[in-house]
């Protein structure tokens, strides 16, 4: 992809993503990773989340003046205990849309009915599915789907149980897009335990590390796919740079939800006048980055998207 065809997604996402900026960088890789892949009818994003990144992916556009941090549970965040502080739609959120995205994608299901709630109002679902994919089999018929995608299976308690009811619902010839972490995902905060405090640790964590059951190596995941009567058509590492993962680790992650709190205690109209300049000077500071060199292979990458055809 062209520098400034980059360039000009990172700054949709910083927009989007402003008081996580580090967030906004991996989601440009992580959108180009499968920037040639076909939601063919039917079609499934399996845990579609809020639906903004798929939103943006697809050629969507949102208004400067929204961003993510509008419907929030962050006055509830504590780093002793998980709380999806995203997991939240007041009855006022609504989403500025100044742009469709470039395809609609027929189901949408998650297991959070206030991101699900958020994703109904962008128009690319046809249809959002509340449903969690630990409690199988999955909502669809046998060979119902043509294509499917999905960014979270690695979250679910038996990896074993959800790629075979993946692959009952698809199509024969039918393709999943599968983006899977390994074990080198969370490695920065590895290396840091030798300098920082498990305190400090903790912090960093966010518990991350107790809620992402499932994190297998590259051989691991092929030989799992394969087992449950997949074809490998492609492997993607998704983030090329040991680089990227060390920031994205650390980042504003620690600080967010004070960030999130202090913004909502401005004027609507100090705010925008903030977040504009704050997404020039990370647009700045980020835009290097969007053409790294490679310095992982697919053995020891952090982050796989395997391509997958029943």
């Amino acid at each position: 992809m062209e520098n400034n065809e980059n360039e000009t997604k990172l700054k949709k996402m910083l927009n989007l993503l402003w008081l996580r900026p580090e967030n906004a960088l991996l989601d440009v890789y992580k959108s180009n990773i499968f920037s040639d892949f076909k939601f063919e009818s039917p079609s499934l994003d399996l845990s579609c989340g809020d639906g903004l990144f798929m939103f943006l992916h697809l050629g969507g556009e949102l208004d400067q003046n929204f961003d993510y941090f509008q419907s929030t549970k962050a006055k509830e965040f504590k780093h002793d205990s998980f709380v999806d502080i995203y997991d939240d739609c007041k009855k006022e959120y609504s989403v500025d849309v100044t742009k469709p995205a470039k395809q609609k994608i027929d189901y949408g299901s998650d297991w959070k009915e206030g991101l699900l709630n958020k994703a109904s109002k962008l128009g690319i679902y046809n249809q959002t599915i509340l449903h969690d994919n630990n409690n199988l089999p999955l909502p669809f018929k046998d060979n119902e789907l043509k294509t499917i995608y999905s960014n979270s299976i690695y979250w679910v308690n038996d990896i074993n149980a959800i790629l075979k009811d993946i692959n009952r619902i698809l199509k024969p010839g039918g393709i999943a897009g599968l983006e899977v972490m390994t074990p080198y995902f969370l490695e920065t905060l590895g290396k840091l335990k030798s300098v920082f405090s498990k305190e400090a640790i903790d912090i960093l964590d966010r518990k991350r590390s107790e809620t992402m059951p499932c994190n297998l190596t590259y051989s691991e995941w092929k030989d799992l796919f394969i087992q449950n009567g997949f074809k490998i058509k492609e492997v993607r590492n998704v983030y090329p740079n040991k680089l990227l993962l060390d920031i994205w680790n650390v980042g504003l992650r620690p600080i967010s939800h004070l960030l999130i709190q202090m913004s909502d205690s401005l004027s609507e109209e100090k705010r925008a006048k903030i977040k504009e300049e704050w997404v020039d000077i990370f647009f700045k500071l980020l835009k290097p980055l969007l053409s790294m060199e490679k310095n992982y292979s697919l053995e020891d990458s952090p982050y796989l998207m395997f391509i997958l055809e029943k």
